[in-house]
């Protein structure tokens, strides 16, 4: 979902170039009254580019507790996406966003670069990850 929202708040921030190319049926509009439709299409491409960041907020929640409830990843890095998904929620809150701002932005930085750093150095727990498979295949067959 928040892919999507994301995708579609970049049409917002191409709507100032369509409006501003001066086609003929825009005429009706002032100059003033078109920079205004502008800027009111760049300030909603903002606000519906956070709004897709909330649903990546939920998106590290839930990453970060199916983390902590594995054995296959560190719990650490289960703390930090959820940590990450935390500071993604501010905002929700514009004044709270606002007033965090950059700093909100850091849990983000820390849970997913050390998800990142740590699938392409560590990987995942192969071992641990053939056991739970040949058990739950196991109980699924008795």
């Amino acid at each position: 979902m928040g892919c999507a929202v994301g995708a579609l708040s970049c049409l917002f921030e191409f709507a100032p170039f369509v409006v501003l190319r001066g086609a003929h049926y825009l005429s009706v509009f002032t100059v003033e009254q078109l920079q205004a439709l502008a800027y009111m299409f760049l300030r909603l491409g903002g606000q519906a580019g956070n709004i897709g960041l909330v649903f990546f907020a939920l998106h590290c929640l839930l990453v970060g507790y199916l983390i902590l409830r594995s054995t296959f990843l560190p719990r650490i890095v289960g703390v930090l996406m959820a940590f990450a998904g935390m500071g993604w929620l501010t905002l929700l809150w514009p004044p709270l966003a606002n007033y965090l701002s950059p700093y909100n932005m850091i849990p983000g930085l820390l849970g997913e670069g050390s998800l990142t750093l740590w699938l392409l150095v560590m990987g995942v727990n192969v071992q641990r990850w053939k056991e739970q498979a040949s058990a739950a295949g196991a109980s699924i067959r008795t």
